[in-house]
């Protein structure tokens, strides 16, 4: 089991790689098509900047709270799944990313990630091994919402720039926008690396959560290496540990579960290790039962542990994996993308050093509104979106429609196939092992 775990975080890494140099295109594309950088300097700007980021996150300058780790790991049913449902995924996923790339195809790689993350679990466990479907349905919204979304800032700011740059000279105005074009483009890298780098993250973990589950089947230990940790909540407003060392009394008519305080533990904590819960906003009552002051709830509110579902959320993952993450990001976007480059630079429709920045800040804007909403969406249909923005500010036939339409098929169709060739990638495998 040990030797599958390695295999799967070697698999993520290089898909992180891959994610890196397909995903270029994301970060360099108008400031390479607008001359401002070369495509050797652009590459080493966006890769500095997806590498550092994980200093900034660590110190919370982005918001970094595992919020996207989170919605992609529990994607999938850790008790339903096994560690070669996560190496189907992520075969599916480089293969897919490594397909559309040869292609020149901006298809989203976060989406790729997912959607074979989700068929190989469903190949294995049915529509079961699917922990969390309103992640699902909520990602896939956002394959026409972050574009849009992206579309309309990148319209605004456009539109709110040339009219306050109206009566300054077209030189002097070009020249200073290719030197705001190399803050957007960072600031473009930045949110593409926290992005993209926490999706790999969660694989890892869901990885971690598997193994670390099976070694406790076994009564051993996990390492350190190997921890992530969750915090659960409830939504249920009355519950306790031990059930077996519970009472149920009736006082003045009304029946009530009791225990002693240290059952029901404290108001507004949250436990993992030994199964209990409690609610911030849990009633409790003071009553003497054979002469010891016990904690109950009404009986007709209570619930036990085995009928309540806790909702848990990553909130620490082991420190070398983040900056293993980041790194992989890092040298794949210093390879470049240059098939995917020439789409985004010049193909969707052309681009100005000042359409260049409000591209890229309306990409970037949208990329931190999301991840700070926990939502994994795709660097590529958010920049792509902002690009379309820019050039619908000057006319509606300024955007190559053709070209958009095609990219458009490749997103609907990214999740779908992703799934069924990890899908088959499972029966595979599941054949020999």
């Amino acid at each position: 089991m040990f030797t599958i775990l390695i295999v799967v975080v070697v698999l993520a890494l290089i898909f992180d790689y891959i994610n890196g140099f397909h995903d270029a295109a994301n970060s360099i594309a108008t400031v390479v098509s607008t001359k401002v950088l070369s495509p050797f300097q652009a590459v080493l700007w966006a890769a500095f900047f997806n590498a550092i980021v994980i200093f900034l996150c660590q110190y919370k300058v982005l918001g970094f709270e595992f919020k996207v780790a989170d919605a992609v790991a529990k994607i999938v049913t850790t008790d339903a799944i096994d560690l070669w449902v996560i190496v189907a995924g992520l075969v599916a996923a480089i293969f897919w990313n490594l397909l559309t790339w040869w292609g020149g195809i901006p298809s989203s790689s976060s989406h790729t990630l997912m959607g074979g993350f989700a068929g190989a679990a469903v190949a294995k466990s049915g529509l079961e091994g699917l922990a969390d479907v309103g992640t699902i349905y909520l990602t896939a919204s956002f394959i026409f919402l972050a574009p849009l979304v992206g579309m309309i800032l990148a319209y605004i700011i456009t539109v709110i720039i040339i009219n306050a740059c109206k009566k300054a000279n077209p030189y002097r105005a070009d020249k200073w926008f290719k030197k705001f074009q190399l803050v957007s483009s960072a600031a473009f890298s930045l949110g593409h690396g926290s992005n993209d780098a926490q999706k790999v993250m969660g694989i890892i973990a869901a990885a971690f959560l598997v193994y670390n589950a099976e070694l406790k089947k076994e009564d051993i230990a996990h390492p350190e290496w190997s921890r992530v940790d969750k915090e659960y909540q409830f939504d249920t407003t009355y519950y306790a540990i031990a059930d077996e060392q519970l009472k149920e009394v009736t006082i003045d008519g009304t029946a009530f579960i009791v225990g002693t305080a240290d059952q029901f533990g404290v108001d507004g904590a949250l436990y993992t290790d030994k199964g209990k819960a409690v609610k911030k906003n849990l009633v409790r009552s003071d009553l003497m039962v054979d002469g010891r002051v016990m904690t109950g709830a009404p009986a007709s509110e209570y619930v036990t542990m085995k009928e309540i579902k806790a909702k848990g959320k990553i909130t620490s993952i082991p420190p070398w994996v983040q900056y293993a993450c980041f790194i992989a990001i890092g040298l794949g976007t210093l390879s470049g993308g240059w098939r995917i480059i020439k789409t985004m630079g010049t193909r969707i429709t052309k681009v100005t050093p000042l359409e260049g920045v409000a591209a890229e800040t309306a990409g970037a804007v949208t990329l931190y509104m999301t991840q700070l909403l926990g939502v994994p969406v795709s660097t590529t249909h958010t920049i792509t979106g902002s690009i379309i923005g820019v050039g619908l500010s000057k006319r509606i036939s300024a955007v190559r429609w053709g070209v958009t339409v095609s990219l458009l098929w490749a997103w609907i169709l990214t999740i779908p196939i992703s799934a069924l060739v990890a899908a088959c990638c499972y029966w595979v495998i599941s054949i020999f092992v």
